[in-house]
């Protein structure tokens, strides 16, 4: 009897919505976009992880992805941008800084560091993916609110897919995209949402007042995304880039 209760105890503790209903509490968001050096990508991923809250005890800490962005074209110098989520912004603060000192030797260009805080989640169902599975009929896309404290049914009754919120998971398309804080939120949830192809998006209120910023993955990048660009001026960043998710971790 022994065995068998010990087996199905370790079977429900290793259920990863736990997990994932955990890290989705954290309401605060670090994005910090480094342009690297040629050649100088290994060393950036290693100091990136090493100085930061990766395989750390982090009191605040929720969870960090880093994107790999597409390539403007094949001279273009690496960009990497790393997407921090914590349940107090002081410690993002802190972490941003570390870090700051010991990658900052590997960047081409100055880094921007932003700050934001989250004002919407939203989920699609699995209609993409059943939709491209051969005989299944055509189904519309069901989006689901998910924002911390509000939503919680989501990870209790399934009613969305939770791959946006899956940790560890890599490969998987994204997007981060900076708007004018003249632009409503409401378009900005029907231009993200509107796009085929959506797993899920975060909507972010910057801290500087500059705006909103979204962090969104796809299960197949939408072709408008594919040469999309960032221009940057000092903290001021606008337009979209697009990459691969290359970490993707969680504190312990």
């Amino acid at each position: 009897m022994a065995p068998a209760l010990l087996c199905g105890t370790l079977a429900h503790a290793d259920e990863p919505v736990y997990e994932m209903e955990a890290a989705a509490l954290a309401s605060y968001f670090t994005i910090d976009i480094y342009t690297v050096k040629k050649g100088g990508e290994s060393a950036f991923l290693t100091q990136s992880l090493r100085s930061g809250p990766y395989d750390r005890i982090a009191t605040g800490f929720g969870s960090e992805k880093i994107v790999e962005v597409l390539p403007a074209h094949r001279e273009a110098d690496p960009t990497y941008i790393v997407l921090g989520r914590y349940f107090d912004p002081d410690m993002g603060t802190s972490i941003t800084r570390y870090r700051q000192s010991k990658t900052d030797s590997l960047a081409s260009a100055s880094p921007t560091r932003l700050q934001g805080k989250l004002v919407d989640v939203i989920l699609s169902d699995w209609s993409w993916e059943r939709n491209h599975a051969k005989g299944v009929k055509k189904a519309a896309t069901t989006l689901v609110r998910a924002m911390p404290y509000q939503d919680s049914k989501v990870f209790q009754e399934y009613t969305a897919s939770l791959n946006f919120m899956k940790i560890g998971y890599v490969g998987q398309t994204a997007s981060v995209e900076f708007f004018d804080a003249k632009t409503p939120l409401d378009d900005i949830r029907k231009a993200i949402t509107g796009r085929p192809g959506m797993s899920g998006t975060a909507i972010l209120s910057l801290s500087d007042g500059n705006g909103y910023a979204a962090y969104t993955e796809y299960y197949e990048l939408p072709s408008t995304l594919k040469s999309a660009q960032l221009s940057r001026a000092g903290s001021r960043v606008a337009g979209v880039a697009s990459g691969v998710v290359i970490e993707n971790y969680m504190a312990r």
